[in-house]
């Protein structure tokens, strides 16, 4: 009787837990109600895009044990929807896209925790900056771009102050001995390709991901000049868009990563649980179309792999906020 009394103690403490017993008797995660995924830009940027098409894919592949709620959290640069996140420690019902930011606004900010302290569930693709202009522009290559950068002073924009898109301008700056460039700061990606269309403030030139400028682009008020990829793309709505290297301007080498953490302190099996949803949405159809026609890279990481790439970038950002004079 007392045995049991036991297994049915232990049944009814594991079904409090949201989990059921698994192989090996290790507990399994299902979630017990809505989770969010929270995103650090606002509507129409490129986490706001990736967040809320993943969450599509998972709701028509019914891959959730729950619904999954977008939740905007703009601010700071990220710090907002991070803090948030990080307050939430042990509760596997948030879980949050990540871009360069998550390194840079932590990092120069010096918030009081680090990117390692979130729980890694996994990167899905490595999303290229593209330089870009008003469509009216008299700028057609990367060459013209730079003439232009060397003699006067030009006016860019990026999402938030010593972001990724600052990174880019400071080593353009640095490479082709421009003048120091007016950057000006938006909420998301969505505002600055908005901003370059309407030449908000005499913003004239962007370093936008391609899923942030494309709807603009077909919109014919916004056009890519050039890519900072190794290669053309062979297809997709940038098919042929030549290489910024091949014009003059060599920088093929810095991405945005599109990866996803969880609220600090989850156990393995929680972690598992979310692994597990988006490396089903990495081998959707959709998402792969969508990653041919935004000339994305597939890299789906997880587990180790993705734990070494936060770790990576962590050094890389730190280093280059260092000498950028962002933190001493």
């Amino acid at each position: 009787m007392r045995t049991i009394a036991g297994l049915v103690t232990a049944m009814l403490v594991v079904a409090a837990c949201g989990g059921a017993a698994g192989p090996g008797g290790t507990e399994a995660f299902t979630p017990t109600r809505a989770s969010e995924f929270v995103i650090s830009t606002g509507p129409g940027g490129g986490s706001d895009i990736y967040a809320r098409l993943w969450i599509g894919i998972m709701d028509k592949g019914k891959l959730t044990a729950q619904p999954v709620t977008p939740v905007n959290k703009e601010g700071g640069a990220g710090a907002v929807a991070f803090t948030y996140v990080f307050e939430k420690k042990s509760d596997p019902h948030y879980v949050m896209v990540t871009l360069n930011s998550f390194w840079t606004t932590i990092i120069t900010q010096k918030l009081p925790y680090k990117s390692t302290d979130f729980t890694p569930i996994a990167n899905l693709a490595q999303d290229p900056f593209f330089l870009w202009v008003a469509a009216d522009s008299p700028i057609k290559t990367a060459q013209d771009f730079v003439k232009a950068a060397q003699e006067r002073e030009m006016t860019g924009s990026g999402t938030g102050a010593k972001q990724e898109d600052e990174v880019l301008f400071r080593r353009i700056q640095d490479l082709a001995k421009t003048k120091p460039f007016k950057y000006v700061p938006q909420s998301g990606g969505g505002a600055v390709a908005a901003a370059l269309a309407g030449k908000q403030g005499g913003v004239e030139v962007t370093v936008n991901n391609p899923s942030e400028g494309r709807a603009l682009m077909e919109q014919g008020k916004i056009r890519a000049v050039c890519g900072f990829i190794p290669e053309s793309p062979k297809e997709g709505a940038f098919k042929d868009l030549p290489t910024c290297k091949s014009q003059g301007l060599a920088i093929d080498d810095y991405y945005n990563v599109r990866s996803v953490v969880a609220a600090p302190g989850l156990t393995a099996a929680q972690q598992t649980y979310w692994i597990d949803v988006f490396k089903k949405v990495s081998d959707s159809q959709e998402w792969k179309d969508f990653v041919t026609k935004n000339a994305l890279t597939p890299d789906f990481k997880s587990g180790d792999a993705f734990k070494k790439l936060i770790e990576d970038y962590e050094t890389i950002h730190r280093d280059i906020a260092t000498k950028n004079g962002w933190i001493k």
